[in-house]
């Protein structure tokens, strides 16, 4: 069994060669595995690490999420369907609160009889009224957001209740599971580190150990700074601009890489098959650089995502990734997905990162390529 996984790891290895040498030479890419939608531009809560939450509208996070459009109609999310079903993306639900959506079920109804795999990211606040719902349609995969035990989630996240909501969704799409016996969905925790919960992953863990959940993503801040968006600006801001995101109230420098060490190693030593920590820095040291100096690239130096993922906001707009730049590659309301994806301006995207690797700004972004 050992010189089989070695035989894996070395195939994929060589593969990851290919395909990054690829990168460099061509602005074409391969069908994406994941379209992310953004299917409206609403949410229930105003978490202090986001800049939709904080009505932060001068950040590019804001202004990417906040289009003119507030949500994308369901005739063309029924087209854009039909014209990727071939290739089966995973379709990936994932802003602002796709609970808050008023054809959610319809549309995620759709996506499962065409074949294709769906998952739903979601606050949790109203999972309660579609937990039924979502075991009945055969939801594969379910994301639920939870930064912390009760106290520390609800201050985060701006609502009293907000964990006590998404816990409760979550025991009853268990038991509708239980009732209805399906399989489906899976459901996965995120955690989004910052100076507010840092310190507390263990007794995290200890909150939820009655939930049945797949496994639990302990998820490193993705962040801009003034000074990151100043450096990035000076050098390519002919390009792209940048500004600071993710920072009006939380505060990285204020992590103790210490104490986040430690309990990062103490629940994956007591959780090893259901815990996961992405980017997963190595040690206290790396820890300490992603916060303290987020100028350094510690977790790859590369971005391929717009070689493998596509992101289409709320108003119909295309770009790379809502924590990327403001760099608009298409609508799907001119032109079809097809067309789009390697039509000139994602090419010329493309091809001004296989230049670049990456930016100033990118350093702390979730979409750099992790070696």
């Amino acid at each position: 069994m050992g010189s089989k996984n070695k035989i894996i790891r070395h195939l994929a290895k060589r593969s990851l060669k290919v395909f990054s040498s690829f990168v460099q030479f061509s602005d074409y890419a391969f069908r994406p595995s994941v379209i992310f939608l953004v299917i409206n531009s609403r949410c229930n809560l105003h978490c202090k690490m986001c800049d939709v939450g904080q009505n932060e509208s001068n950040s590019q996070f804001y202004k990417i999420m906040k289009r003119d459009k507030t949500e994308l109609e369901l005739p063309r999310l029924k087209e854009l369907i039909s014209e990727v079903k071939k290739f089966k993306p995973l379709i990936a639900i994932t802003s602002t609160e796709p609970l808050l959506y008023k054809n959610l079920l319809q549309f995620s109804d759709y996506v499962i009889k065409k074949g294709l795999k769906l998952q739903i990211t979601t606050n949790g606040f109203l999972l309660e009224r579609f937990a039924d719902d979502f075991v009945k349609i055969g939801l594969q995969r379910l994301w639920v957001s939870l930064d912390g035990p009760p106290e520390i989630h609800n201050y985060i996240r701006g609502h009293p209740k907000s964990f006590e909501n998404a816990y409760r969704g979550i025991e009853k799409v268990e038991l509708a599971k239980e009732k209805l016996h399906k399989n489906y969905p899976k459901i996965y925790i995120n955690y989004a580190i910052s100076n507010y919960n840092y310190d507390c992953l263990s007794k995290f863990m200890e909150s939820i150990k009655n939930l049945p959940v797949k496994s639990i993503t302990f998820s490193h801040m993705n962040y801009v700074t003034e000074e990151m968006a100043k450096r990035h600006n000076e050098l390519y801001g002919n390009i792209c601009r940048a500004t600071a995101s993710s920072v009006k109230d939380a505060y990285p420098i204020k992590v103790n890489a210490e104490i986040l060490f430690r309990e990062i190693e103490l629940v994956k030593r007591k959780y090893p098959d259901k815990v996961f920590v992405g980017p997963n820095l190595k040690n206290e040291e790396e820890i300490r650089i992603y916060y303290q100096n987020p100028e350094v690239f510690i977790a790859g130096d590369r971005c391929l995502t717009p070689w493998k993922v596509s992101q289409i906001l709320a108003n119909g707009d295309v770009v790379t990734m809502t924590r990327c730049f403001d760099v608009v590659l298409g609508n799907i309301y001119e032109n079809s997905f097809r067309e789009i994806w390697n039509g000139e301006k994602f090419r010329a995207w493309r091809k001004t990162l296989g230049k670049y690797k990456a930016f100033p700004a990118c350093s702390r972004c979730c979409g750099i390529f992790n070696k």
